[in-house]
């Protein structure tokens, strides 16, 4: 092989690399979320105390709610197979605080996002989210299915 074939293989795999590293999760960036998708503040313009988002196999809706502080999301599954709500990034589910999928099965468990198991066709999994901010989640099993819950 000549030397400019061995410059453009080299050429290609950075390329190739550089692509895959940015398609990453965490890496892409946010899609703009329909004002339709989501749930408006109460009526005084504040979050409020309890929020239901509903899983179906087109995903969470609404995908963006805002929550008060130590208010609680219920994850209601409606889809076809099952979710398993969690904080993101996948796969380690790291953002909200205290969380990691590792922590599963543990004492930690309750103050995790994150369901850590599949929640049927039918049933619910319910949070009580105590830190304020902007929290990203995912369905494990589906990562492309997403949503924020905002905390004030």
């Amino acid at each position: 092989m000549s030397k400019n074939t061995y410059i453009i293989i080299g050429i290609i795999a950075v390329i190739s690399l550089g692509g895959f590293l940015f398609l990453q999760p965490g890496n892409v960036p946010e899609q703009a979320t329909p004002e339709a998708n989501i749930l408006p503040p109460s009526e005084n313009g504040e979050g409020q105390s309890s929020v239901a988002v509903t899983y179906t196999d087109s995903g969470y809706s609404p995908r963006e709610v805002i929550i008060l502080q130590g208010g609680t999301v219920t994850f209601e599954n409606q889809s076809s197979r099952d979710m398993w709500p969690a904080t993101a990034i996948h796969p380690t589910h790291t953002i909200y605080p205290g969380s990691h999928i590792l922590k599963c099965k543990t004492a930690q468990q309750p103050r995790m996002f994150d369901a850590c198991q599949g929640i049927a066709q039918g049933e619910s999994w319910s949070f009580i989210f105590q830190e304020v901010g902007n929290w990203g989640y995912h369905d494990h099993r589906n990562p492309s299915a997403t949503g924020k819950i905002v905390v004030e």
